[in-house]
């Protein structure tokens, strides 16, 4: 019996061994990084892969791809507006332009993706206070400010229940 037990310290000595081998201090933990309009994650089926964390839908440290495709509004959509959560500017006519919209869908996880394009703001921060438009997907729950959430603009949602994941506004 003792021999079977020293045998046993030795291997557990062995597997501490290698488990500190294989953790390498030199390599950095890599950080999610902002994805813009162009570079995108991957392919509509990425969404499939998509696995909770923490209440948040994340892959490997990049915006899923239910919330970047499609990058820009469809045709179809221009013009239209289903959206229910409230914009986070004051947006005294979101039909301003012709072709501006707003595009609702659900996601997983009880999140809406939310897509403007082209929402006129007469006193846009990104511009200075002057005039602009809004180019940005959103995603919004239920539940107003404070909830973790799967993009990396904004570290939770704000308090209409929301989060910025692309924004690309266009100044005039």
């Amino acid at each position: 019996m003792s021999k079977w037990m020293g045998a046993l310290r030795g291997a557990g000595a062995v597997c501490i061994v290698v488990l500190l081998a294989a953790c390498n201090a030199a390599d950095p933990p890599a950080g999610p990084t902002p994805l813009g309009l162009s570079q995108s994650s991957g392919t509509a089926n990425d969404n499939m892969r998509a696995m909770p964390l923490a209440g948040t839908m994340q892959v490997n440290g990049t915006i899923p791809s239910w919330i970047l495709n499609p990058e820009t509004l469809p045709l179809g959509r221009r013009g239209k507006n289903n959206c229910t959560f409230a914009f986070e500017q004051v947006v005294p006519q979101w039909d301003f332009h012709p072709d501006a919209g707003c595009w609702e869908q659900p996601g997983p996880d009880g999140w809406t993706r939310n897509q403007q394009y082209k929402i006129h703001i007469p006193n846009f921060p990104p511009c200075g206070g002057g005039p602009g438009d809004a180019n940005v997907i959103r995603v919004c729950r239920l539940g107003g400010p404070g909830q973790p959430q799967p993009c990396f603009i904004d570290p939770s949602t704000g308090p209409n229940g929301c989060a910025r994941c692309v924004v690309n506004p266009e100044c005039h």
